[in-house]
């Protein structure tokens, strides 16, 4: 059985606390992978959300996807740990930055190393420099950091970790970060690894330089086929325009980040024995013998979307651009949509009038003559 365990997003302790909660997940979840490919089960089985934008992450395959996020999570601790407490609030960002590449870079190598080892091949000494290359020279993990709004709220997350207070030009309160670190935590993870998963993509891909280098790096990290590739890196970068210039503008006079976080299921009896009604009188027989050979439920974590309330006044007044123009436009549709309601139930009152008061009229009166002229014949 397959059941779905709520995810407390809201805890409310210590950092120290929000990462072990993270690294607990992560290590339930590549336990149950390996326990999963030793029973032979297909069971976890990770479905993205539904109505949200599509992330470059879905495309690599279950196993990899964890361990990516995994070497993601590692770095990042890593480097936060090794911020010197001498750094004044002022150099705060360009530490941040240096973080974030240090986090990136690392968690690219470990990767891509583990898992081209696992595939037994040798191309991981040409791959990953060419991966590094790319993600230094696009910018990919800060441009999609700074695309979605959240890089301050991720330099202040790291920053209160680090220090305990927030800094001079601090945009939220630090409840927000007791409250809800487990949850900000997890989405900055799911950002640097769906940067590097991105640019990995575009190395596979067929319109890319360098597909041919890449054909021996084989199928297990991505097992899907060119078409379907091809098909989600175009509607990821479709979606990502859109949030940019819209679906964030609205976050904002909404008072909301869009997260993505690890949502926790149970999965009980993962071996799928005992459950038949032919084994039901052989379990009251024998109770201790089944209850050593059942296994213990499998805990694993699927990107899941978390809908976080945060005040977001500063950002809405640095607005500029086309994205100035549409949240006027979203002002004037909040004003302008009631008039327009009640304008168009006047007129559809008034269609509905003709229709069934002057046509309908009209058409008994045509009825009335004919049955009038057939009983004159």
């Amino acid at each position: 059985m397959l059941e779905l365990q709520n995810l407390l997003v809201d805890f409310d302790g210590d950092l120290k606390s929000v990462w072990d909660v993270v690294k607990g997940k992560l290590l339930d979840s590549l336990d149950a992978i390996k326990r999963e490919s030793t029973l032979g089960s297909r069971l976890l089985k990770a479905k993205p959300p539904q109505g949200k934008p599509p992330l470059s992450l879905y495309a690599i395959s279950e196993g990899p996807q964890l361990y990516l996020l995994w070497s993601c999570f590692q770095k990042l601790e890593e480097e936060t740990n090794k911020i010197s407490t001498a750094i004044s609030s002022d150099e705060w960002m360009v530490s941040f930055t240096d973080i974030i590449r240090e986090a990136y870079q690392g968690a690219c190598t470990a990767w891509l190393k583990r898992e081209l080892c696992v595939e037994n091949t040798d191309s991981d000494k040409g791959i990953t420099p060419l991966l590094i290359k790319m993600l230094n020279e696009k910018d990919a993990v800060f441009d999609k950091i700074r695309k979605s709004g959240k890089e301050d709220l991720f330099a202040e997350f790291l920053y209160f970790h680090r220090f305990g207070s927030s800094g001079k030009a601090s945009c939220y309160d630090l409840g927000l970060f007791r409250t809800h670190g487990v949850a900000i935590l997890e989405d900055f993870m799911i950002t640097l690894a769906d940067g590097v998963a991105s640019i990995y993509l575009e190395l596979i891909s067929v319109d890319s330089k360098f597909s041919s280098e890449m054909n021996s790096a084989g199928l297990d990290i991505c097992n899907l086929s060119s078409r379907a590739l091809q098909k989600l890196r175009n509607e990821v970068a479709l979606y990502q325009w859109l949030h940019q210039n819209m679906e964030a503008v609205v976050s904002m006079y909404e008072d909301r980040f869009d997260l993505y976080i690890l949502q926790t299921q149970v999965i009980n009896n993962p071996d799928g024995g005992d459950d038949t009604e032919s084994h039901r009188w052989w379990r009251k027989l024998t109770p201790g013998k089944v209850k050593a050979a059942s296994s213990p439920p499998l805990r694993y974590s699927i990107i899941s979307d978390f809908s976080l309330p945060v005040k977001r006044t500063k950002e809405l007044k640095a607005l500029s651009g086309w994205r100035y123009y549409f949240s006027l436009f979203l002002e004037l549709s909040d004003i302008g949509m009631p008039i327009i309601r009640v304008v168009l139930d006047k007129v559809s009152s008034i269609i509905s009038f003709f229709l069934v008061t002057l046509i309908g009229r009209s058409v008994g009166l045509i009825f009335t003559g004919v049955r009038q002229s057939l009983r004159w014949k």
